[in-house]
């Protein structure tokens, strides 16, 4: 039976970042992956990454000439949904191929030292005398093979064949996703019929949670939106708001469809053996739904302890807990935040409020910094009730969109603390979980 220190499942952007940075550290490591090598990382055509992220994940930068390179903006405009009162940001941003760039991301691993096995499918685990993970079952080239490792990961995006297939009760929330859980994305891809309407960057509606953005084609563009329960959904909105938004003139070119995950993480992604990472645990940004650079943020909190666990032969979960400490209390921590504000006020605000908010300025450019990742103030918080507040006295804004705003405030900040307060180990955790459910709770989904 071939032995590895760590079996990947899934080659997308998660599983190659992965098994890159774990073989960077000698480990020997095998990514097994369902689709064929011209397949991977097609569910999209485009995908963006801001800039700085380069350097800071240290991932390659295609520039243009390169096969992965699309274009590049730095004006991002976020627009109230009449575009009366659009709000610039500069944030240089470029614009990538997704096969292109997994390709990329791939060869990277296997240069590193990592084993790349397409048109390989993870069946189920292996497991131990104790009924520890110890390795994987996978089919390839028609045969069953057994491969033993000491940890395997699941990589494989929201389908998460290994986190949904692993025991009740094992230490990871093996649920899988439902329709509530995901937003559908629909992706007009278009060209611009005139000229002076093409896109110098690219503008977000909070409102559909909608946005037009370049393309590969300089003359064209694509318009883009996600919304809950179902496609079909998603395309009455979509209807909806190209009434009321003044899009350019264009010709349809084509259309793409997907889904993203929009739930929280698991509190503990890590089991004896095991950890989940990338769509497989719902690693993604609150406010768009981009999971590719924030997954890669969560291996970088992961790989030394992996590491560590490996070298001193410690693959269990009380070894690997404190990955879920040094994700939670961060980027977890922040993404947790930012959803129940962004749920309270999306939920309850409505056309005319969203209207007033941008007119107004309640919507400044610090609080859409604070959305976009940048540290949430006080001050910041304090401002846009204020306007809220101010707003409810001229009769612009309902006394229950206040209310709401206020409750998706302290929401805010509640979970944003107890992320903070995530326990060292699994002392204690029973408790920080039933706390944080009852927290969700009250959060509730964006609908």
């Amino acid at each position: 039976m071939d032995t590895y220190d760590l079996i990947v499942i899934g080659a997308g952007t998660t599983g190659a970042y992965l098994a890159r940075e774990m073989a960077k550290r000698g480990r020997s490591v095998l990514a097994v992956e369902k689709l064929p090598k011209t397949k991977v990382g097609t569910k999209y055509d485009i995908f963006h990454i801001e800039k700085k992220e380069f350097d800071r994940l240290d991932i390659p930068r295609p520039v243009q000439g390169d096969k992965a390179w699309a274009f590049e903006f730095e004006k991002n405009y976020n627009a109230d949904p009449l575009t009366k009162y659009p709000k610039c940001q500069i944030n240089p941003i470029v614009g990538l191929h997704m096969h292109e760039y997994t390709l990329l991301l791939n060869e990277q691993a296997e240069q590193a030292g990592a084993k790349l096995l397409y048109s390989c499918e993870f069946l189920d685990f292996l497991y131990d005398d104790a009924g520890k993970i110890c390795g994987a079952k996978v089919k390839y080239r028609g045969r069953e093979k057994k491969i033993a490792a000491k940890i395997v990961a699941d990589c494989s995006g929201m389908a998460a064949v290994g986190r949904t297939r692993l025991p009740d009760g094992y230490g990871v929330d093996n649920r899988p996703l439902t329709d509530e859980d995901m937003f559908y994305v629909i992706l007009k891809y278009v060209t611009l019929k005139r000229p002076e309407d093409y896109l110098e960057g690219s503008t977000f509606w909070a409102y559909y949670k909608a946005w037009i953005a370049p393309c590969a084609d300089p003359h064209g563009a694509i318009i883009g939106l996600g919304a809950c329960h179902s496609y079909e959904y998603a395309a009455q909105v979509m209807e909806e708001m190209e009434k009321t938004v003044p899009l350019p003139e264009y010709d349809l070119v084509r259309v793409e469809k997907g889904r993203t995950p929009y739930t929280r993480s698991p509190y503990s992604m890590v089991a004896d053996g095991f950890i989940v990472c990338g769509d497989a645990g719902n690693f993604t940004k609150s406010v768009n739904g981009e999971g590719v650079t924030s997954s890669m943020v969560q291996i970088q909190a992961a790989a030394d302890t992996l590491d560590a666990a490996l070298r001193y032969n410690k693959a269990n979960r009380e070894f690997l807990w404190s990955i879920n400490r040094a994700y939670n209390t961060t980027q977890g921590a922040e993404f947790a935040m930012l959803r129940a504000l962004l749920t309270g006020v999306v939920n309850a605000a409505n056309f005319d409020e969203f209207q007033y908010a941008f007119e107004s300025g309640i919507i400044s450019d610090e609080l859409l910094n604070a959305m976009n990742g940048a540290s949430v103030t006080p001050q910041t918080l304090l401002t846009a009730l204020s306007g809220f507040l101010s707003g409810m006295a001229n009769k612009k804004i309902r006394m229950s969109t206040v209310k709401a705003a206020g409750t998706a405030l302290k929401n805010a900040a509640a979970i944003f603390n107890h992320y903070q307060r995530f326990p060292y180990s699994e002392q204690g955790f029973d408790e920080w979980q039933e706390k944080a459910d009852a927290l969700y709770e009250k959060i509730g989904k964006i609908k």
